[in-house]
């Protein structure tokens, strides 16, 4: 039986794809599979005897006391690094994330067992995916800017109507209010009544008074409400393109659409009316940063749906809570999605737009996102009947591993 073992513990150890060594209590290496040697450089007949950390720690100065393999060999407890580096025989380094579990004869550790894994191109792949997602980014700014500069340019244009208008009213009444100095001058005490109304009504009448008491007050208000309509659009792409922290945080989904449906509203509003159905819902653990771009480019593609239709389309987002989840929907009456490319509009690149339209990417972007929240997104369409995506994610947020 113990032969069988063996060769069982053989097969294992020069198959396995992560790299598996053991050593002994002082931390020197007694065994090590084909997988690891590769990974490493060496041989495994350079390698057994030699002091792991010193060999595969060699990049970091920190005592061995300090190496998490040797509290593991002290306390008898196992562990788990996500991120940490391994020295390869020729000096260079590599990512690499590893559990080690402590060998007991009895009570006394004697020795421990270590799985690696390197993780260079899963650090490559999460790269490529914050480098896929500024560039989409990028385009949807890009996008949008001419849209947000035509949203901030209309209400700053009648302010700056409004104001010189003011400035030609001030001037008007500060005329008058001369006048009306004038006439109370005791200098002119010798001045029949009947004159000086008769200088007053002819400077009203000059002043405009009637025209000025009623469009001075709606041009202040008008300008108000240009100037908060400026700072709601300010307030909104600050809010949708605040960064953050890696850290997830409490956020309100529904305030999270009404922020980015302001950013985007110059890309619908000529289109499509968007009927908001916000039911209450809990605040969810997420990055708010990433799902205010999945709802951006739902938002945009919805947009782009109406195009070639000759009535005025409309769009409906939707949210409800739903046992341990967030439900949000977004639906359109659209051109809809062939049932033969469903399957592929969330592949990168994958896109159906004129070249310069769109990347592919905001799909992808999408569902990659949600798959980070522990959540999923769906699509269902008939072609000439429009589409609804519909985004279930997790209230608490992604679970993770015990």
């Amino acid at each position: 039986m113990s032969k069988q073992a063996e060769e069982f513990r053989s097969i294992v150890m020069d198959n396995m794809a992560d790299g598996l060594y053991t050593t002994d209590e002082q931390g020197r290496l007694t065994s090590i599979n084909r997988a690891a040697t590769r990974m490493l450089g060496w041989t495994e007949q350079e390698l057994l005897g030699r002091s792991v950390h010193e060999t595969l720690h060699s990049w970091a100065a920190l005592p061995p006391t300090a190496c998490p393999l040797t509290r593991v060999c002290s306390t008898g407890s196992p562990v788990e690094v996500d991120n940490e580096m391994h020295v390869r025989r020729d000096g260079s380094v590599f990512p690499v994330q590893y559990s080690a579990a402590p060998l007991h004869v009895g009570a006394t550790v004697t020795g421990l067992v270590v799985v690696f894994r390197d993780t260079t191109e899963q650090r490559r792949r999460q790269q490529r995916e914050v480098e896929d997602r500024h560039d989409q980014k990028l385009e949807s700014l890009g996008r949008l800017s001419a849209g947000l500069a035509h949203e901030i340019n209309t209400p700053i244009q009648f302010v700056g109507d409004n104001t010189r208008f003011l400035a030609e009213a001030y001037q008007q009444m500060l005329k008058l209010l001369l006048v009306y100095r004038e006439c109370l001058e005791p200098g002119y005490g010798q001045l029949p009544w009947e004159e000086r109304k008769r200088r007053a009504t002819e400077a009203e009448e000059a002043a405009d008074m009637d025209y000025l008491t009623s469009e001075v007050p709606s041009a202040v208000g008008q300008s108000l409400e240009g100037i908060e309509r400026v700072a709601s659009l300010v307030r909104a792409m600050k809010a949708f393109s605040f960064k953050g922290t890696e850290d997830r945080a409490y956020a309100d989904l529904n305030e999270a659409i009404r922020t980015t449906l302001t950013v985007v509203r110059n890309e619908v509003k000529y289109v499509a009316d968007v009927v908001l159905d916000l039911n209450e819902i809990p605040e969810m653990l997420c990055h708010v940063g990433d799902l205010n771009q999945v709802f951006l480019n739902l938002l945009v593609n919805a947009a782009d749906a109406m195009e070639g239709r000759e009535q005025r389309g409309e769009i409906r987002v939707s949210t409800h809570a739903e046992d341990r989840y967030v439900v949000i929907r977004f639906t359109d009456n659209g051109v809809g999605i062939p049932e033969e490319i469903q399957k592929l509009i969330f592949e990168p690149f994958f896109t159906t737009k004129e070249v310069g339209k769109g990347t592919g990417q905001g799909l992808a972007l999408a569902a990659a996102i949600c798959e980070k929240h522990g959540g999923t997104i769906d699509v269902d369409s008939r072609l000439g009947e429009g589409a609804t995506f519909t985004l279930r994610l997790p209230i608490a947020g992604r679970r993770t591993a015990a």
